[in-house]
């Protein structure tokens, strides 16, 4: 039960009014509160949501009914480790019968109130033991499954070094070899090729080191030691260009098209993170998009919060992989150009988009291309809860816009 309240009281339940007083007394000297009911009414009533810290149950209560008060309590999955001590009278029978339904302490009746004492002190004590080792093997839980997701993503990266990465490497040393082999004919009808073939290998070099960056820079914010520095970004649309042209595709392969509202234009943020979370985004759209596709970006101001959109219209991202989309490695796969895709830049992006304050999401149609939403504060000390643009907010007149790139 998601809706339970743990109190540390000792609920007292006895036919007799007068008697339970007497024994409230003794829960003071154990620090906590008594709570004295007179019906089996009340007594299911109260545990239904609450669990305390001990039940001292007399007999009395339930004499001459057909309840098994015991069994009925025990039976409630909240209170199948509650102490019990139940107060009767000295009958074997029943005292067998009571310890085997539920109970954890017999006192035959009558008794001294320092019997009572004595019991429910130790019965305090073993169950503060319980709930202590009960949170620490909780904990203990919690860390061996950082440890064991943290083992997977070493072995995913160890993965993807040793056999992932060997395609872009074996390329870069392929071109190279090429080139020099021209370059050992001496003539100049080779210089235009060379010049292609060494450009093809900058662009693989460089998607291996933006790759590296990004694995960098994903464990860097995990660990908190990402640099982050707040500025006015004073022209958004300046930003984005320059995003763009981070991405080491062929830009001209593309069509590109950008829409910012005047109040989107200046904000506060990280102009280095924003640009890399910018350029991210944008090298995801080509690799999930086909030559002459158009990838589109648009901002906003939704109450509280700016809004980006990165919108492709390429291959899309199956429903089943849009929960996991921003994990790292989880939704490694083959580009529609067979580049393989760690999708380490968008758990940057996550990551960084977190950083402001904001929340990053995607809406995604296969074979009608994905539309990459994250947020950015307007102030960064006051975040609010983002809910979720639909794309009809975009809709007015061209004058309100920014240009076309």
């Amino acid at each position: 039960m998601s809706d339970l309240s743990y109190k540390a009281v000792v609920l007292i339940a006895m036919a007799n009014e007068k008697k339970a007083n007497q024994i409230l007394s003794l829960t003071n000297n154990l620090g906590l509160e008594g709570i004295v009911v007179t019906k089996i009414e009340s007594l299911l009533y109260y545990t239904r949501a609450v669990v305390p810290a001990a039940l001292v149950l007399e007999h009395s209560l339930v004499k001459g009914t057909k309840i098994n008060l015991l069994s009925l309590l025990r039976r409630r999955k909240h209170l199948s480790d509650m102490p019990i001590i139940y107060l009767g009278p000295n009958n074997a029978k029943l005292h067998v019968s009571a310890l085997t339904v539920g109970a954890d302490i017999y006192i035959d009746l009558p008794t001294q109130p320092s019997v009572i004492s004595a019991n429910l002190q130790r019965l305090w004590r073993n169950r503060q033991v319980a709930i202590s080792l009960r949170e620490t093997l909780a904990h203990l839980h919690k860390l061996e499954l950082a440890y064991k997701e943290s083992e997977r993503m070493k072995d995913d990266l160890t993965h993807m070094l040793v056999h992932d990465l060997k395609s872009p490497i074996s390329s870069v040393m392929g071109l190279l070899d090429h080139s020099m082999e021209l370059l050992k004919t001496d003539t100049t009808n080779d210089i235009e090729i060379i010049q292609e073939l060494l450009a093809l290998a900058r662009t693989e070099s460089q998607h291996l080191l933006n790759l590296a960056a990004n694995i960098l820079d994903v464990r860097r914010m995990k660990e908190g030691h990402m640099p982050y520095n707040l500025h006015e970004v004073s022209e958004l649309s300046k930003l984005v260009k320059s995003s763009i042209q981070d991405v080491t595709a062929d830009l001209s392969e593309r069509e590109f098209s950008f829409v910012i509202r005047p109040e989107a234009e200046r904000l506060m943020a990280d102009p280095e993170l924003l640009r890399r979370i910018l350029a991210n985004l944008f090298a995801n759209a080509i690799k999930h998009s086909r030559r002459g596709g158009h990838i589109d970006f648009r901002a906003w101001q939704q109450e509280d919060n700016y809004v980006l959109c990165v919108r492709d219209d390429g291959e899309g991202i199956p429903e089943q992989d849009l929960g996991k989309i921003f994990n790292a490695f989880e939704q490694s796969r083959y580009t529609v150009h067979s580049r393989y895709d760690t999708g380490m830049g968008l758990t940057f992006c996550k990551l960084a988009v977190e950083k402001h304050g904001g929340k990053i999401w995607v809406e995604s149609v296969v074979g009608r291309g994905s539309s990459f939403y994250f947020t950015i504060p307007v102030s960064p000390i006051n975040q609010t809860k983002i809910s979720m643009i639909k794309d009809d907010y975009l809709v007015s007149s061209p004058e309100t816009m920014t240009g076309i790139y």
